[in-house]
């Protein structure tokens, strides 16, 4: 392939106070290829992008566009220059229109009046969208849309500015395999009309999909190139982490134990019917299907979240009432949440706060919290979970977010649950976060904690649970045991099929 460059950026530097955030670090990018970006949580993918999209200002370093160096001064700079970020969270207006977001602040006039030209409005969106053979109404509000529907309209704005460069972070996070099939072939399409797209993934599977080359990060530097070809999954990993990972899922076995948690005929008319397990102490269960199946609908209703129309919940064997999340915890039940910048964690708050908001009473002292108490608890999950952060008074938005993750478990961890419901434990997060994840749970079921996973990652659900259970629209419609579980077996499942519980 021909290395005439749409995109160099050479010896990239970043600081922060206090830390060196970018060190150096290269990368090139050749028209018509996906460019996968990859890196742990913390590597300085995101500031490099956040740089070439104009977000942050580079400290040193040079960018080149077609060999021709350039400074850029803001996102909308960016922009003019044919750079275009779509962000892991969209930035669409969800009660306008497609065509109004598209073409958003930019809409065409009629003559000098400040009218807008609704007819070539929808036109003009129309045009684009066909250009990257997508079906989609031109004049129905963003809100109405899937979450792959908005990815689409992002990609047509992206290509309203006259795009060059393409930088999607973490696109398939929350898609369905059909969705993510459709988000290729769009990918494919944009390769064949010449433009460079930068992919960042934590999915490793997706970069011999769909790549050309990847490109690493570790630590704030640049630690290789290379071409998709001559790379298998195990040396990405070992670029990543600077080491041989030589299992993937650690998984340990443990003798199990008492019952922990047991619901029976869980009813939430609209999400879920007559849901009935047992999960025991010393054991991970996990709980799969596809998007839609109602797996979160259940782990809400159960921590109290959403309230049942039928059902009862035990708890080390006695009926319990849960009516709020509050109590939930007070009976024992933590829930790590799927979305944890929304629901996890408070990002504006410290790492310090975070880790001991779900058990306030044990760091107060009369009426006011301790404040060396609670550093003292926090530094502690800091050491005990490799949490990567300059100190426990860091704002947790400021935090990657495999270390975010690693915060919204200290702060369950300091509750001292029961049971444990990791929803999407390792969604957006790199393989050796992941890793250190896996091996908390681990510990966790050693001590004899139970804990329920939801996950749509079926490899993760076959490598880490004891037992599987599957969902399809709102029913369980089988349990496996981690010996008789293949992907195919639950796919069969999760797609309607019964099976006797194993």
């Amino acid at each position: 392939m021909s290395n005439n460059y749409v995109l160099e950026m050479k010896n990239v530097t970043k600081r922060f106070p206090g830390v060196l955030a970018l060190d150096g670090v290269q990368l090139n990018l050749r028209p018509g290829e996906v460019l996968c970006l990859l890196g742990e949580n913390g590597a300085g993918k995101s500031t490099l992008m956040k740089i070439l999209a104009g977000a942050q200002p580079k400290d040193e370093g040079e960018i080149l566009l077609d060999g021709v160096p350039i400074e850029i001064e803001s996102p909308h700079h960016a922009q003019e220059l044919g750079i275009s970020m779509i962000y892991q969270e969209f930035n669409l207006c969800p009660f306008l229109s497609v065509a109004e977001n598209i073409f958003l602040g930019r809409e065409p006039r009629r003559g000098r009046t400040p009218f807008i030209d609704w007819r070539k409005l929808y036109a003009d969106a129309e045009a684009i969208l066909q250009r990257i053979r997508v079906d989609l109404d031109v004049r129905r509000p963003v809100s109405e849309l899937s979450v792959a529907q908005q990815q689409m309209v992002e990609i047509a704005k992206a290509l309203s500015f006259n795009a060059k460069i393409i930088v999607m972070d973490e696109p398939s996070a929350t898609l369905t395999d059909h969705e993510l099939k459709a988000l290729f072939e769009l990918i494919k399409n944009l390769r064949r009309q010449e433009l460079g797209i930068i992919y960042i993934s934590h999915r490793l599977e997706e970069v011999f999909e769909i790549g050309s080359r990847v490109t690493v990060m570790r630590d704030g530097k640049y630690i290789d190139t290379k071409d998709v070809i001559d790379l298998t999954r195990e040396s990405i990993i070992q670029m990543m982490v600077g080491r041989e990972l030589k299992d993937e899922f650690p998984k340990v076995t443990f003798d199990v134990g008492k019952e922990r948690l047991r619901v029976e005929g869980l009813t939430r008319y609209g999400a879920f019917e007559n849901v009935s397990f047992t999960l025991n102490a010393g054991e991970i269960l996990g709980l799969t299907g596809l998007v839609g199946a109602g797996r979160t609908e259940v782990a809400r209703a159960i921590f109290g979240a959403d309230v049942l129309d039928a059902g009862t919940i035990y708890l080390d064997g006695a009926a319990v009432a849960i009516d709020s999340p509050k109590e939930a915890i007070r009976q024992g039940i933590g829930l790590l949440t799927e979305d944890r910048k929304l629901q996890g964690l408070v990002l504006g708050m410290t790492v310090r706060e975070n880790c001991t908001m779900a058990n306030l009473s044990a760091v107060v002292r009369g009426l006011f919290i301790d404040r060396g108490r609670e550093r003292e608890i926090a530094s502690q999950y800091v050491a005990d979970l490799n949490i990567k952060t300059p100190s426990v008074e860091q704002s947790a938005q400021n935090l990657s977010g495999g270390n975010q993750q690693k915060v919204v478990l200290a702060k369950w961890l300091f509750t001292k649950s029961r049971v444990l419901i990791f929803d999407e434990p390792t969604r957006g997060i790199d393989v050796g976060a992941k890793v250190e994840i896996y091996k908390l749970m681990n510990e966790l079921v050693r001590q004899g904690v139970a804990i329920l996973m939801i996950s749509s990652e079926l490899p993760e659900i076959l490598g880490m649970c004891d037992r599987i259970m599957v969902m399809h629209e709102g029913h369980i419609t089988g349990t496996v045991t981690r010996a008789a579980a293949t992907q195919e077996a639950i796919m069969h499942l999760a797609t309607g099929a019964e099976l006797a519980h194993a």
